[in-house]
């Protein structure tokens, strides 16, 4: 009969090593490990330091009557309690009506320019041939590439008395039109030349965002006998929607922030109306009134602010989509 010998082992707990928190020791060794992108990453942080914040201190000449000679903290405060140059603004005419010109002209702008993109992702989608689908967004996204004032350049060819819009009109036995010298015209030209100038883009990001969505969900909606049309608004449409939310936002902030460049650069003999970017310019560096366009400047930037709070806020309890 054999005989079982059971053996016991002891062991001592007092002495086995305690565990340690494996967040203490990632947080140790992070910063050590990661020294070399932190070295990388350093002259993008400088230049945004010095080129988007140190500048931030300039914005005392709003609430100051400032001198060049004097600068900046040399400069007595304004009247009013510093605001006396924000109350001018309010006060002047060609002030206000430059705040009503870039909200009138970027609503528009929303307005047709912001489906734009949406629209043409949409039918790129839709295209079943490869080539032709590269090729439509290579066009399309190319202007994009090109400077604001090569584009503004390029449409005061097209659009010019002797331009190629009226040498091909002419031939035609039609009456040659002179955009350039009908002030009603300057908004719609402003308008189609964003929407050409910014749709291609834009539908890069959308695109994107269609690719990523899960094929079985058209293959379901087939088998239920959804069309093309049922399977954009049921699916691709709501799946998309996150993305235009937050863009949608974001474009919020910049309704009036238009561009100086499209501007000026369309500004004709006809249309001498002002928008508040090329006010600050014409105003502020022609004219030396540096307190007036920084004020004008800022009021722009606090009310931007607040357009995309709301906006976020908005979302956010809408559709539960928000930036933070």
């Amino acid at each position: 009969m054999s005989e079982v010998v059971e053996t016991k082992t002891e062991v001592d707990f007092t002495e086995s090593p305690q565990p340690q928190n494996p967040k203490r020791l990632s947080g140790k060794n992070s910063f050590s490990k990661n020294i070399p992108f932190y070295l990388i990453l350093l002259p993008a942080v400088i230049t945004v330091f010095m080129m988007q914040y140190l500048p931030m201190f300039g914005l005392l000449i709003a609430f100051k009557d400032y001198s060049a000679k004097a600068g900046i903290f040399g400069s007595p405060w304004a009247d009013m309690g510093g605001f006396a140059n924000f109350v001018t603004i309010f006060e002047t005419p060609k002030f206000m009506d430059a705040v009503w010109n870039t909200l009138w002209l970027n609503v528009l702008s929303l307005v047709f320019s912001f489906p734009a993109p949406v629209i043409l992702a949409l039918l790129i989608n839709e295209v079943g041939h490869t080539g032709f689908k590269r090729t439509v967004q290579t066009i399309s996204y190319l202007p994009h590439f090109l400077s604001v004032a090569a584009v503004t350049m390029m449409v005061n060819q097209l659009l010019d008395e002797y331009g190629l819009l009226n040498a091909i009109l002419k031939p035609l036995g039609l009456e040659p039109v002179y955009l350039l010298k009908d002030a009603d015209a300057f908004v719609p030209t402003y308008v189609i030349t964003e929407i050409w100038r910014t749709v291609g883009w834009g539908t890069i990001v959308y695109l994107a965002t269609i690719t990523g969505i899960n094929s079985d969900l058209y293959e379901a909606a087939q088998i239920d006998g959804a069309n093309r049309f049922q399977q954009v608004t049921k699916i691709t449409l709501p799946s998309i929607l996150p993305t235009t939310m937050i863009l949608l936002i974001m474009k919020m902030g910049t309704l009036l922030g238009s561009s100086f460049e499209m501007v000026y650069g369309l500004q004709t003999t006809a249309w001498k109306d002002e928008v508040i970017a090329t006010a600050i310019y014409k105003f502020g560096i022609n004219q030396s009134e540096y307190g007036l366009s920084t004020a004008l400047g800022l009021m722009q930037g606090v009310i931007a602010f607040s357009l995309t709070f709301i906006a976020n806020t908005i979302s956010k309890k809408v559709a539960n989509i928000s930036m933070w």
